[in-house]
């Protein structure tokens, strides 16, 4: 739960410790589904290499519309795993966009 400054203020500093405590637990879970992730999509990546590279190297006028979904989706995935940050300024930049 996000906390206002006037609610941190009030709190004791046990409270902000516990508070601390917690979001680092937080913070450390979050990064372990992370990097569990991008293990996986690593993994997907490597297997599918030639169609990830088929699809790459495809100008976009000759697929058909599936296929240029599937491209632009092998170009998220290995952009996701190349630049993690860089693909969630993206996707949050395409969020706003629409």
């Amino acid at each position: 739960m996000q906390r206002t400054r006037a609610e941190l203020e009030a709190m004791s500093h046990e409270e902000l410790v516990n508070r601390v405590l917690e979001l680092q637990d937080m913070l450390r879970e979050g990064l372990a589904v992370r990097d569990s992730l991008h293990a996986v999509l690593n993994t997907v990546l490597n297997a599918k290499a030639e169609e990830v590279a088929r699809y790459a190297d495809a100008p976009d006028a000759t697929l058909d519309p599936e296929e240029l979904e599937l491209k632009r989706a092998w170009a998220a995935a290995r952009h996701a795993v190349s630049n993690p940050l860089g693909a969630a300024r993206k996707r949050a930049q395409a969020g706003t966009a629409h």
